[in-house]
């Protein structure tokens, strides 16, 4: 019997160890080839061991054998999964499994999945076993643009509000939200970190300025650079044509003249006034118009 090594010839299985959020679903490939002449079965098992912190929540497990079949399964399933195939000579099966996480997993909570498979005469045999581990994911919210702070703000006290009122930590109970981020490059959008992706569209109903949520999770890959804020003086360039957005001189022009990177400050001389001007502003205060 072969385990998780190099497949041999007869068989090829796509079972790698996942980390996904709850609510989400893992897809298993699996081809077996008879490689004899005649007609023969082949009998597929899987197992399930469970490590959840409540071992009521349960998962499930779509088998597409060429006859579609679910299952529910828990701690307390017990007996494997069997299925079996039946496969002309020198010819191919494709035998598919989804495994669905369940909404209400806690962080950590895994499955170790064990897939057998037999030929019923004995003479191949194959074992693979495969690990699905809930961890919380970042997903993406629509907003109005210019509200992405505001509906940052508003979401982050109503899931503490539904956090007292389920019953905080001494019911074992966590926090919807785990995490904000807005970044402000990002017009438009704020991203969420939750353990139940679910619930957070559920808590943003109602709240001004959100629009939806954007299908599909976000790798952190993807923000990262976020997390490092630039100077408030980058893209700033020497002589460029800028914006007043903030200060008694808001929605005046004006072209930049020295940049203190250091105070991240920036000194503009205004274009329209008769007299030469010079003005230091913070760099948060102007907006670009055109560079030189």
């Amino acid at each position: 019997m072969t385990e998780n090594g190099n497949l041999p010839d007869w068989i090829n299985v796509k079972a790698d160890d996942v980390e996904i959020g709850c609510d989400r679903t893992v897809d298993v490939s699996l081809e077996i080839h008879n490689v004899q002449k005649g007609k023969r079965k082949f009998e597929i098992s899987i197992t399930s061991n469970f490590s959840e912190r409540d071992e009521m929540i349960e998962w499930s497990l779509t088998l597409n054998t060429g006859r579609i079949e679910e299952f529910s399964l828990s701690p307390q399933t017990g007996e494997p999964l069997e299925a079996e195939v039946e496969i002309e000579g020198g010819r191919s099966k494709d035998v598919s499994i989804s495994i669905k996480t369940p909404k209400g997993g806690y962080k950590g909570d895994s499955v170790v999945f064990t897939l057998e498979i037999r030929s019923e005469d004995g003479i191949h045999s194959f074992r693979k076993s495969f690990k699905i581990t809930l961890v919380p994911v970042i997903i993406a919210l629509k907003t109005m643009v210019g509200k992405e702070i505001q509906v940052a703000r508003d979401l982050s006290l109503k899931s503490e509000r539904d956090y007292e009122e389920r019953g905080g930590s001494s019911r074992g109970i966590i926090n919807e939200v785990l995490s904000i981020m807005s970044p402000r490059e990002v017009k438009g959008y704020i991203f969420v970190e939750a353990m139940h992706p679910d619930r957070v569209g559920y808590l943003a109903k109602g709240i001004r300025g959100y629009k939806g949520e954007v299908k599909g999770d976000i790798s952190i890959k993807e923000i990262e650079h976020y997390l490092t804020p630039k100077p408030a003086v980058s893209g700033i360039e020497l002589g460029a044509l800028v914006e007043l957005v903030d200060g008694p001189f808001k929605g005046e022009r004006a072209k930049v003249m020295s940049i203190d990177a250091a105070k991240e400050e920036v000194t503009v001389q205004l274009v329209e006034s008769m007299v030469p001007i010079p003005v230091t502003v913070k760099a948060e205060a102007i907006r670009m118009l055109e560079k030189i």
